[in-house]
C-alpha cells in the first residue's frame, strides 16, 4: 500500500465518476473543484483516487479493479484517517464484508466504485 501523499495532477489515475446527478450536489461537486486535494491510492491491486474539497469536510473515493477477477481491499487499512467515518455508496458495483480488521470492499472484475463520507 502506498502512503497517502499529494501527487501532481498529471500523475493521477482519473476516471470521470459515473455519478448520475451526484456531481450536481454541491457537497460532492466541491471535492472535484480545482482547489480540491487529490491523492492517488493503491492497495492489493486496486487503484484509487481520493478527492477532498479544500476545507476537507468531505471525501469522495473512487476505486478501480483492473483485474479480470474480483478483488477486495480493506477500507480501514487504505484510509486509516477515515477509519471511524460512515461511507455512502454513490455508484458502481461492489459488496462488503466485515472482518476483525475492518470493512472490506469487494470489487467486481474491471469495475469502478465511488463512495463518499463526511469528516
Amino acid at each position: 500500500m502506498s502512503p497517502l501523499t499529494p501527487t501532481p495532477d498529471h500523475a493521477l489515475w482519473h476516471r470521470t465518476p459515473a455519478l448520475s446527478d451526484c456531481l450536481t450536489q454541491p457537497h460532492i461537486a466541491a471535492a472535484f473543484d480545482q482547489d480540491a486535494l487529490v491523492r492517488e491510492l493503491e492497495a492489493d491491486g486496486i487503484e484509487g483516487v481520493l478527492h477532498e474539497p479544500a476545507d476537507r469536510s468531505r471525501a469522495v473515493l473512487g476505486l478501480h479493479n483492473p483485474s479480470t477477477t474480483e478483488s477486495r481491499v480493506n477500507l480501514r487499512a487504505l484510509l486509516p484517517e477515515h477509519a471511524n467515518c460512515t461511507w455512502h455508496f454513490l455508484s458502481g458495483s461492489m459488496h462488503t464484508s466485515e472482518a476483525a480488521d475492518g470493512l472490506h470492499l469487494h470489487l467486481a472484475a474491471s469495475d469502478t466504485v465511488w463512495l463518499t463520507t463526511t469528516t
